[in-house]
């Protein structure tokens, strides 16, 4: 793969781009002092804007390495940080990856983290991998809802054990697409954007 490191990405309604230190307030109004939005994962509610502060600091230092893909999910109609997408888990032998993803609370149930998700996978699949997968916890069915609306494929559930976090361990529900399955839906997406106009 030849990785470029986090890129400014655009879709019709958001732009995902490298994190600044100025987005810790939006972060700290609009998702991380959330247990609805924490709920499946491994960190807790954020007490005050320092502890965001720190947080953002450590991602920030980050991108210095050209395999760190996380991007801060800003809505253009409002200029606001509202979630974050990032890849990691990357296979450089198996040119494969894993996406992830969050969304404040207020944007859910919009097509949002669609919109996103779309982008960074077709994102991924040009700078050279061949295989994106995810997976997210059973009682946690919208993500699966995401994902096959972006062409991922249902292979399994199984249980995961997090370290360190067992309130989070459980069953999780695992999903993929390659590059040529890809290809084949973003084909099917074009038609469908044909017929719409």
């Amino acid at each position: 793969m030849n990785h470029v490191g986090t890129q400014t990405i655009e879709t019709q309604r958001l732009i995902l781009r490298a994190y600044r230190m100025t987005d810790a307030e939006d972060m700290f109004r609009n998702w991380v002092t959330d247990p609805e939005v924490s709920r499946f994962w491994g960190w807790k509610p954020h007490e005050n804007i320092d502890e965001t502060k720190s947080l953002l600091s450590g991602w920030i230092n980050e991108y210095s390495n050209p395999e760190t893909y996380h991007w801060v999910i800003t809505l253009k109609s409002i200029s606001q940080a509202i979630g974050y997408i990032y890849l990691n888990e990357i296979n450089n032998d198996e040119q494969s990856l894993s996406l992830h993803y969050l969304l404040s609370r207020k944007y859910w149930n919009q097509g949002i983290m669609t919109e996103a998700c779309r982008r960074v996978i077709e994102f991924a699949f040009a700078f050279g991998a061949q295989k994106v997968y995810t997976y997210h916890h059973v009682d946690n069915p919208a993500s699966g809802k995401v994902l096959q609306k972006c062409g991922l494929q249902y292979l399994l559930t199984r249980y995961k054990r997090i370290p360190d976090c067992e309130q989070i361990s459980g069953d999780y529900c695992y999903y993929e697409i390659t590059k040529e399955n890809w290809e084949e839906y973003a084909k099917g997406q074009d038609a469908n954007s044909d017929l719409r106009k």
